[in-house]
């Protein structure tokens, strides 16, 4: 299980992971660096630390899951706070008016959007923790019919 404490990443570790992709974003000197490491670390943790398949934790995380960690450093880096966006309930509050002839009418409703929602799905992070993590089919209740 990873920390929300010790790195599983070294800045080393990162700048090699991002020369090898050419990444121009991943700038700055060490702590910025490691800040990211950091959150991206956390987004890691926190997203999947209850559905891991095997055992491991920071001094042994798999490489897979060291690139993960890096990939959502990346983000934070070129985009500070992306990883754990605010979610406001009442910024998805819609008002409309409707006016047909003489009768004019307003609505307010709330949008489609929730917090789970507002998370980001990083398609390269999920393919590269997929062998690592358990597979999720639902659950299942045994009935006892009388």
């Amino acid at each position: 299980m990873l920390s929300y404490t010790t790195l599983a990443v070294t800045v080393p570790e990162a700048d090699a992971y991002a020369q090898a992709r050419a990444w121009t974003a991943w700038t700055g000197d060490e702590a910025v660096k490691m800040a990211a490491l950091r959150r991206g670390q956390d987004y890691i943790a926190s997203t999947y630390n209850t559905r891991w398949s095997v055992e491991f934790d920071d001094t042994d995380a798999p490489a897979e899951v060291k690139y993960a960690i890096i990939e959502a450093a990346y983000r934070e880096i070129v985009t500070p706070g992306s990883l754990a966006p605010d979610y406001v309930a009442a910024k998805t509050v819609t008002r409309e008016r409707v006016k047909v002839g003489a009768i004019e009418e307003e609505f307010e409703y709330a949008g489609g959007v929730s917090a789970a929602s507002i998370r980001p799905q990083i398609a390269i992070i999920d393919n590269l923790l997929a062998s690592y993590l358990k597979q999720s089919f639902g659950a299942s209740v045994d009935l006892l019919r009388v």
